[in-house]
């Protein structure tokens, strides 16, 4: 942004919403993990940055464009090139009468400006948008995967037919190199989260998880499929050579405006290895609670919890639920120079500025409870144990909660409540669990509705009868279902491929452990009890946080059900 510090400073302070001494430590902290300082203020949650660029707009004298909500034709965005318009951070969104409509992230870049008025030879009005719109709206660059994928496919299959040598010799050559370093481009352009390389008797099929659900992308030969996989070997420095057991890695892989770390998991199965590649993008600011989906009272909640300085706090659901991901946003805000913060993780999924990251290796003695011990002697203040999955690791978590820690945890249970007798099964003594648990968050994630193609609809009764009876599973359930009486769905259209969903947003519920509850796991580990308890301390249930968002108009009813019956 062509503006100086002092006048961002002016911009935000005069707003109101952030203070001084908020300013100030965000000034520090963008200092310190090379951000922009509005970064920091937008990933500490201190301002959205729909309200940043507004405050600049109205600054600036500058319209805001609103890119989400609008049909934008490729036609006209094509007259900037992808590379051009990443560059300048830009996007050509439309024209009015003889104007090109350009939205721009910093639209005081003159000679960004001056560029496209000479590319397109047209006069430009110029908008303000945030970089999280323009990223959104450059996927449109994307071409249809399948199409580039088989254009690949039948330019270099011929030259990987004729490659001589091993596996290990054609996964250099550039045809299977062009068909993975697509295969990665096209899944982070489209936000996947994995990507499946799965062998069968006369194909090999590959499938992308996109907002948590798998898709079938292409279909490859399988002549490809042993190189493919050498390849990917390589890159992850795993045994080119071994076929017969599963194998873990990772690697680092660059796009034009990102660095993504990947993580490798290969597996022997019937027909061949199975190749599934865990994407890790980073972000240019840090995630913060709200944009992960906790409303205000669960905000409070988590604040207070993580403000003390020992106890353990549980953060539980299933595989790729989003546990992970929400333990590094609370470490993020932990993340100060006067503590000192160590994990033990498996594997570490993202690389953190200022914290101690130490990865399970069983094949020289780093486990959970042996990293655990170790950290006991470097004077932590703050643990982070990946998860929780013996006697031994849940022992040292507690022991290190007693001795003025504050541990956070992973745990495999459906619900937060669940958690108390599933770690009473582990081995935990009642006395103990009751002394040191703070805090237990249930999660998991559903799809976001397209704010583009978004609209009311009255529930049908068949639907409320289906809320009804899913309410009706928990007694202790307070929600009220005369809120849901419209409701919202997303019709489908070009920005969301027709699905209607873009994006994730979690549902939570949060087992805040006050004395009551302490009590109760002294005296009896029942689960109805202490969902009882829970109910009357106010606790929010999966289903009714998924309810309210549904009825905000986040989310569909099918969604939430979907993910609370898996």
């Amino acid at each position: 942004m062509h503006l100086s510090q002092k006048e961002i400073k002016k911009i935000i302070l005069s707003s109101g919403i952030v203070g001084d001494a908020d300013y100030e430590k965000a000034v520090k902290d963008a200092e310190r993990f090379g951000l922009k300082i509005e970064n920091v203020l937008i990933g500490g949650n201190l301002i959205t940055e729909k309200y940043f660029i507004e405050l600049l707009s109205e600054y600036l004298q500058i319209p805001a464009a609103n890119l989400l909500n609008q049909e934008i034709k490729f036609s006209d965005m094509e007259l900037l090139s992808e590379v051009a318009a990443k560059k300048m951070q830009a996007v050509v969104f439309g024209r009015e009468k003889e104007f090109l409509l350009v939205a721009m992230a910093d639209p005081l870049d003159l000679q960004a400006i001056e560029y496209i008025r000479a590319k397109t030879k047209m006069p430009v009005k110029v908008y303000l948008t945030g970089f999280t719109d323009l990223k959104e709206v450059w996927k449109k660059y994307q071409k249809d995967i399948g199409k580039e994928f088989h254009q690949i496919i039948k330019e270099n299959i011929d030259r990987a037919h004729a490659s001589k040598g091993d596996a290990a010799k054609i996964a250099q050559d550039l045809p299977v190199i062009s068909i993975l370093d697509t295969m990665l481009s096209y899944a982070v352009a489209h936000n996947s989260s994995d990507i499946h390389i799965e062998i069968f008797e006369s194909k090999v099929i590959v499938r992308y998880r996109i907002d948590g659900l798998l898709h079938d992308v292409i279909d490859l030969p399988l002549v490809i499929h042993p190189a493919l996989i050498a390849r990917i070997k390589i890159l992850a420095n795993l045994q080119i050579d071994e076929h017969r057991i599963p194998q873990d890695g990772r690697f680092k892989f660059k796009t034009e405006d990102q660095n993504i770390s990947i993580r490798v998991s290969i597996m022997p199965t019937f027909h061949g290895e199975k190749a599934v590649l865990r994407i890790l993008a980073g972000s240019a600011r840090p995630l913060n609670l709200a944009d992960l989906g906790l409303s205000a009272s669960h905000l409070e909640i988590v604040k207070n919890n993580i403000s003390k300085t020992q106890g353990l706090i549980l953060v539980t659901g299933p595989t790729g639920s989003g546990k992970t991901t929400t333990l590094y946003t609370i470490l993020h805000l932990l993340n100060k120079p006067e503590v000192n913060i160590c994990t033990i993780e498996d594997p570490i999924e993202y690389d953190i500025v200022r914290i101690n990251q130490t990865q399970v290796n069983p094949k020289t003695g780093i486990t959970f409870a042996e990293g655990l011990r170790s950290f006991l002697r470097q004077n932590p203040n703050i643990i982070m144990v990946g998860e929780i999955r013996d006697k031994e690791t849940l022992e040292m978590a507690i022991h290190a909660s007693l001795t003025g820690h504050l541990v956070l945890a992973t745990l495999h249970t459906n619900d937060a409540v669940l958690s108390i007798p599933r770690l009473m099964d582990m081995g935990a003594e009642p006395f103990l669990l009751a002394s040191t648990l703070s805090m237990i968050i249930a999660q998991r994630l559903v799809r976001k509705n397209c704010v583009a193609c978004l609209a009311s609809k009255k529930l049908r009764k068949e639907t409320m009868q289906i809320i009804k009876k899913q309410l009706a599973l928990n007694p202790y359930s307070a929600f009220d279902m005369k809120v849901l009486d419209t409701a919202y769905h997303s019709k489908g259209c070009k920005l969301c491929s027709g699905t209607g969903y873009r994006g994730q947003v979690g549902i939570y519920e949060i087992l805040e452990v006050t004395t009551a509850i302490k009590n109760l796991i002294i005296k009896s580990p029942n689960g109805d009890k202490i969902k009882e308890q829970a109910a009357k301390d106010g606790m929010t249930f999966l289903f009714e946080d998924g309810l309210e968002k549904v009825q905000r108009g986040e989310t569909t009813v099918s969604e939430v059900l979907r993910v609370i019956r898996e």
